[in-house]
């Protein structure tokens, strides 16, 4: 039997899993996002800004722009790599290091704004993350982060791929020992509960997202080949049931579509807090 993929971050295996596929293609459609959550953080120029789990950069570039002083960091050396090049080519100044989220190379109290797009719902210990975010920021510093909402319809997408391989340990499984849902990111109870008393004017604010493609027949392609999570889980399979797994997830996105162009909606929750404490 194929060895399961990891969900969430986390060791080498989970290093494997964001190096796979062709995150940039994924990352460039995100690009919106990043300048709908920095909005939400307010005014950042000349501010120390500091982008957790931050992919190839599309926060910490746009952050950049905005003229925030900005550290990039991400538990993927691929990303950091990617990320790197590609600042240095637009001419931007990021530092960049290799860092998990809950250890985080960073004094305590020595951040304005803590900035995460899609990353942190795959830590494996939400609860040591947020207590590190915390750490770093100072008393009155905002903490901005988007997260998918659980439920979506984009998530069906996966399902041919894990009917074929064996559940990842989490909240599906029987192993307890590790019962994090990345869809708990997107769930305004929980993040409320796990930011606690040391985040204030906690809001959360449900926000629209598709994935929009020509064909279904593109749409799946773009999935399979891109998306680091269903490219590893696609190459964890013996190379005779690709075929069978193509034709099922473009099956899957024909239904988003009339014959024609293909919208997948991924609703994601956006979530502003402020540091407690002064």
């Amino acid at each position: 039997m194929a060895e399961a993929f990891p969900v969430t971050e986390g060791g080498e295996r989970a290093k494997a899993l964001w190096s796979s596929g062709d995150y940039p293609l994924i990352a460039e459609r995100f690009e919106p996002v990043a300048d709908d959550l920095l909005d939400a953080a307010g005014a950042i120029a000349g501010r120390r800004l500091l982008d957790v789990a931050a992919g190839t950069g599309n926060v910490a570039l746009a952050a950049a722009r905005r003229g925030a002083r900005v550290l990039a960091t991400d538990l993927t050396p691929r990303m950091v790599e990617l990320g790197r090049a590609r600042a240095t080519a637009l001419g931007i100044e990021i530092e960049w290091k290799e860092a998990d989220a809950a250890s985080l190379p960073v004094p305590d109290g020595s951040v304005d704004v803590v900035t995460s797009c899609f990353g942190l719902m795959f830590v494996t210990d939400p609860v040591a993350v947020i207590d590190e975010l915390g750490r770093v920021l100072h008393p009155g510093g905002r903490l901005t982060m988007v997260n998918w909402e659980p439920g979506r319809a984009s998530q069906r997408l996966f399902e041919p791929l894990r009917r074929r391989l064996p559940l990842p340990p989490g909240p599906a499984s029987t192993d307890a020992a590790d019962p994090v849902d990345p869809g708990d990111w997107g769930r305004s109870e929980v993040i409320e509960g796990w930011l606690g008393s040391a985040f204030t004017e906690v809001a959360c604010t449900r926000r629209p997202f598709s994935w929009d493609f020509p064909t279904a027949g593109q749409a799946a392609d773009y999935f399979l080949s891109a998306s680091p999570m269903h490219a590893c889980a696609l190459a964890a399979l013996p190379g005779e049931e690709h075929a069978a797994v193509r034709a099922e997830v473009e099956t899957m996105l024909s239904e988003f579509s009339t014959g024609g162009p293909v919208s997948v909606s991924s609703p994601y929750l956006l979530v502003t807090a402020v540091r407690a404490g002064s």
